[in-house]
């Protein structure tokens, strides 16, 4: 099978940026190393719907202190994503954050995302798995992560590809089945950022 790729991104400030890569650098990149990955960044700026700046945007009206983002390139095609998932699944995404937490100090009313997000590079389709990571949910978030891996494969399966980027939401412990419809990941940013606003005017 071709190598699964990977690549990792942060977004928001220097008090963010260090310990989150810190935590990346002791805890991920070993994982990646030490497994059938191949490391490929530039791969993922090649993707159009994977364009992004660097300026982190709240998730749903929380405010947010930084974004961490892990990308994989593979196939959607059934057996290669199941052999894909099960290597998806050990990943140590819970220590990862478990690591970043005692690293960091998160700032009151502060939050921080965590993206997941998978390329399908067969049918050129983008899923992104958005959630807040707090200290106390690190160990619930991987197991959540992963099952909303599963609902996206399934709908997919259901009902095909109707945009470049399907991303669900993982809020307080409930995953949304039927996914938001992007263009690009600037489309989030922007689409997160018109809610905040009418949040705020509310």
């Amino acid at each position: 099978m071709q190598l699964a790729r990977y690549s990792f991104g942060l977004e928001g400030s220097t008090r963010f940026l260090r310990p989150a890569a810190d935590a990346q650098g002791e805890v991920l990149e070993p994982f990646f190393d030490a497994a059938d990955w191949e490391y490929a960044p530039e791969y993922f700026t090649q993707v159009p719907a994977l364009h992004l700046n660097r300026r982190p945007t709240a998730l749903s009206g929380v405010e947010v202190f930084g974004v961490i983002l892990v990308f994989i390139g593979t196939c959607f095609a059934k057996k290669i994503f199941d052999e894909v998932y099960e290597r998806t699944l050990k990943r140590p995404v819970a220590a990862y954050l478990d690591s970043f937490f005692g690293k960091a100090k998160v700032p009151a009313g502060k939050a921080v995302e965590y993206r997941d997000i998978i390329y399908f590079e067969d049918i050129d389709l983008v899923v992104v798995i958005r959630a807040i990571a707090t200290e106390e949910t690190t160990k619930t978030l991987q197991a959540q992560v992963m099952q909303a891996h599963r609902i996206a494969h399934a709908f997919i399966e259901t009902h095909g590809r109707k945009a470049p980027i399907h991303c669900h939401k993982i809020e307080n412990g409930e995953i949304s089945v039927d996914p938001e419809f992007f263009e690009t990941l600037k489309e989030i940013k922007r689409h997160e950022r018109a809610k905040v606003k009418l949040t705020r005017h509310k």
